[in-house]
């Protein structure tokens, strides 16, 4: 549903802007236009940016519009309700830090609490065999952090 809204707010909003599919600059080829409105292709968030500057629009309000009309409400009481839930999260009305960093893997980390585990227990005095027992995980695993 969400792919014939986005097509039906693109169409809508390239012809309230008279602007024709092949006005399209960058990455943005009027092919791919032509299938974001017929329903055959979704976008990705670069080519979003990239179709709402050549709309003269924010991305967000392309979301918005594309979403209203998904949930055929309003865009006004959709936006209301987007106010609302971010009210709702007091401290992440600041920007949030574009660090650059993919997650952690679960399991680094799980292996790193493991290690954490191991060098405590060998601080302890406990051998590898004692601590394989302890944590309940193989000899090998305890030799590798060991």
């Amino acid at each position: 549903m969400l792919r014939i809204a986005f097509a039906s707010t693109l169409r809508f909003m390239r012809r309230h802007s008279s602007v024709l599919q092949a006005d399209f600059e960058g990455g943005v080829s009027q092919s791919h236009i032509s299938r974001l409105e017929r329903g055959e292709s979704t976008v990705t968030l670069e080519r979003l940016e990239e179709i709402a500057a050549q709309l003269k629009m924010h991305p967000l309000s392309l979301v918005a519009l594309t979403w209203a009309a998904s949930e055929q409400v309003a865009p006004e009481q959709l936006l209301e309700r987007v106010r609302q839930e971010l009210e709702s999260l007091d401290g992440l009305l600041q920007p949030i830090a574009l660090d650059g960093q993919p997650a952690t893997h679960p399991r680094i980390i799980g292996a790193e609490k493991v290690r954490d585990e191991v060098q405590r227990l060998k601080a302890l005095g406990h051998t590898k065999a004692e601590i394989s027992r302890l944590l309940g995980i193989a000899k090998s695993t305890a030799a590798r952090h060991w």
